[in-house]
């Protein structure tokens, strides 16, 4: 199943949605008009609109042409996560991006940074268009989210023995805030149900967990040319992950200290299948893709309340992607 299939009952939505995103961004500043052009051209999956469209389609479908406030809350999202991204870049000092040059490789640190701010303000403005206090504090409380979990990204970097509690709270808020905001933004700009409000969160907070786990597994299971970036490359850039955690955990002291060694000292390639065959052996691989299935059947169950209908059976088949997906 691939998105391109899952997204067929909103592919007229995606298409205003991405003239609404370009209108947004356009400028009078040339050097801001070419870094947007290089940064639409080299889009991902485009995965916070959809769950915008989807959510927001499975609340209201009726209506032959998605309403502005849809879309816009679309772009918004879209914005905050490319915002993001383009910070992210610099923070950790990332060349690559999707498989292509990042930003900051092009431009630099500082064209970058404002870049990254200029999204963000962009974002605010489109805000205001949504005229819906709900959708202020669903938007700013994930920012607040978002910032957090950086910094706590930052604190515990190279943490090999993280609780993993630390770590559901950081990927929480890193990653499956902007997915919750998402859904519950769809919500939102269609209805004015609490109970659908809360149900949307909960689903796009244990899809955001779900997938990034599968991130987590794709570092160690992917092949490069889809993920875009070298195998190992979190072992590599001493991130601690799901099935590194676990695994440390359950081997002998002696030969996790060894392991850790390893990835303090920027580990080769071949220390790097090393440590792979080590998650793999003391079941990081599988206690991870457990934990991940675990979170999808969470979120299947928030969609039980809705009736069938093309859009409730595009988030079911989406969540089915994020199990699959191999980039």
């Amino acid at each position: 199943m691939s998105l391109k299939e899952i997204c067929k009952p909103i592919k007229r939505d995606l298409e205003d949605y991405e003239q609404e995103f370009k209108r947004i961004l356009k400028s009078n500043v040339f050097l801001i008009d070419k870094v947007i052009q290089y940064i639409i051209a080299n889009k991902g999956k485009r995965l916070r609109p959809i769950l915008v469209i989807l959510t927001s389609r499975l609340h209201n479908g009726n209506g032959a042409v998605l309403e502005k406030r849809n879309l816009k809350a679309a772009a918004i999202m879209e914005l905050l996560h490319t915002a993001t991204l383009v910070h992210d870049d610099v923070v950790d000092g990332s060349n690559q991006r999707r498989g292509v040059p990042s930003v900051n490789s092009i431009w630099k640190n500082k064209v970058s940074v404002l870049m990254g701010d200029y999204l963000f303000s962009k974002a605010l403005l489109a805000m205001l268009s949504l005229k819906s206090m709900r959708a202020y504090q669903i938007i700013s409380e994930t920012a607040e989210r978002m910032a957090q979990g950086e910094l706590l990204g930052v604190e515990r970097r190279k943490d090999y023995w993280m609780e993993e509690e630390v770590y559901f709270r950081l990927i929480g808020d890193k990653t499956a805030s902007l997915l919750a905001a998402a859904c519950q933004l769809g919500a939102v700009s269609s209805s004015d149900d609490e109970e659908d409000i809360v149900a949307m969160k909960d689903f796009g907070e244990n899809l955001g967990l779900a997938f990034q786990i599968r991130d987590d597994l794709l570092d160690i299971l992917g092949k490069e040319k889809k993920t875009g970036k070298p195998l190992g490359n979190d072992i590599r850039d001493n991130k601690v992950t799901l099935p590194l955690i676990f695994a440390l955990r359950q081997a002998k002291r002696g030969e996790a200290r060894r392991i850790i060694r390893m990835m303090k000292r920027n580990a080769k390639r071949r220390e790097i299948q090393e440590i792979v065959s080590f998650v793999e052996y003391h079941g990081g691989i599988d206690y991870a893709m457990k934990k991940a299935n675990g979170y999808l059947e969470l979120a299947e169950k928030s969609l039980e309340r809705y009736p069938d209908t093309p859009y409730k059976d595009s988030l079911t088949k989406l969540v089915s992607f994020v199990t699959t997906r191999e980039s």
